[in-house]
């Protein structure tokens, strides 16, 4: 991994598989673009591909490396904003063992540095849950720790979101990394009261604010500024410039 650099983060994950992390992603990346920074997406190791029935000879597509792709402006090689990716729908080391392949642990960590001097913000997807298996050795929270971004939870409104949220919550405390927020979101529509009782629990047993509910085909709201989830990594050694540099 690189030693010096300016470069600020994000990485985001959520309470499930499925949850809406790569929506939430892009609604960030759009609304970070269109307020003039200069962002990227990296998603270090993707699995389930998309491959056409009509045409089974055509190449495997991965949604999720799609939309981010599509978010940031299709400016940058989707090899980059995902330079591992397998065809199974399992988590990466189990579906990479299908293909006789392993996930490099390595590979998940330096992928990073090819957006050093890229981009201003790096937004990370992670791979599932912060316990998903995401190499023969590590889990999400594992790469995030050695990263060292703060954290975006992304969780479903309803039922169940408190317990799942709340724990979430301490697992990533207890291994020290900082909690940007929490971020709602489904792909249906949801009852908004029981979603403000939710959010009211969530808040007052942990202290951690709910940034946003975006509700289903919702822009990220206006009002609040995602560049401000971004920080600087606590595991890289920053370059200050000196006078008359």
């Amino acid at each position: 991994m690189a030693l010096l650099s300016n470069l600020r983060g994000l990485f985001v994950t959520g309470t499930d598989t499925d949850v809406g992390k790569t929506y939430v992603s892009c609604r960030i990346i759009e609304a970070l673009l269109n307020t003039g920074h200069n962002v990227g997406a990296y998603k270090p190791a993707c699995s389930g591909a998309i491959v056409s029935s009509l045409a089974p000879s055509s190449q495997p597509e991965w949604h999720d490396v799609n939309e981010l792709w599509s978010a940031t402006g299709q400016r940058f090689p989707k090899s980059q904003i995902c330079p591992q990716c397998f065809l199974e729908p399992l988590a990466p080391p189990l579906a990479a063992a299908r293909e006789g392949r392993t996930v490099s642990a390595q590979q998940l960590r330096s992928g990073v540095d090819w957006w050093l001097d890229r981009v201003d913000l790096l937004l990370i997807e992670g791979a599932g849950g912060i316990f998903a298996p995401i190499s023969e050795q590590d889990v999400v929270l594992d790469l995030a720790v050695d990263l060292g971004f703060p954290m975006l939870i992304v969780a479903r409104p309803g039922l169940g979101t408190i317990n799942h949220t709340l724990l979430t919550i301490a697992a990533i405390r207890q291994r020290g990394l900082p909690i940007a927020g929490v971020v709602m979101t489904s792909a249906s529509p949801f009852d908004q009261p029981s979603v403000m009782e939710n959010i009211k629990e969530i808040t007052a047993r942990s202290g951690v604010p709910v940034l946003a509910v975006i509700e289903p085909d919702r822009p990220w709201p206006v009002t609040i500024d995602p560049a401000d989830c971004f920080s600087h990594s606590r595991n890289l050694t920053h370059h200050e410039p000196t006078v008359g540099e």
